[in-house]
C-alpha cells in the first residue's frame, strides 16, 4: 500500500506517509481514512510526508481532494503540513495540491523536512 497512517496522541498530529506510486483510488481511500481519524481523535494537525512519493496517477484526483474534504466533514480549521517529495514529477503533483487547497481556503504549508513540518504544527503559527 502506498500510504500509511499514524496518530500521535501526545502531539495530536495525524501523520500520513505517501510512498511509491499513488493511484486515484489510493488518494480517495487515504483521504477517507484521514477524515475518520480526525473525527475519532479531534485532531486539527495533519502531517503529509510525501518524501518518498514517486508519482500521482491522476491530477483530477488531486484537484478533487478539497471537495472530498468538504463533503467528508474534514474541518477547515485543520493545519496541513506537507513535506515535499524528492522526485520532480511527484513534487509537481504536491505543488498542485498545495495550490488547489490554498485556493479553496485550506491551510497548507510545505516544508523540505519532516522536522520543520512537525515544528510548525506544534507551534501556534497559522502560516
Amino acid at each position: 500500500m502506498p500510504y500509511a497512517f499514524n496518530y500521535n496522541s501526545t502531539s495530536r498530529i495525524i501523520e500520513l506517509v505517501h510512498s511509491g506510486n499513488l493511484s486515484g483510488e489510493d488518494l480517495r481511500k487515504s483521504t477517507d481514512e484521514g477524515i475518520l481519524l480526525q473525527k475519532e481523535h479531534g485532531a486539527y494537525a495533519v502531517l503529509i510526508d510525501a518524501t518518498d512519493l514517486e508519482s500521482v496517477a491522476t491530477v483530477t484526483g488531486v484537484y478533487d481532494l478539497p471537495q472530498q474534504y468538504d463533503e467528508g466533514g474534514f474541518k477547515i480549521e485543520t493545519r496541513i503540513a506537507l513535506v515535499w517529495p524528492r522526485l520532480p514529477a511527484a513534487k509537481e503533483a504536491a505543488q498542485f495540491y498545495d495550490n488547489v487547497c490554498s485556493n479553496r481556503g485550506w491551510t497548507v504549508q510545505p516544508f523540505d523536512t519532516r522536522d520543520e513540518a512537525v515544528a510548525w504544527l506544534m507551534s501556534n503559527e497559522s502560516s
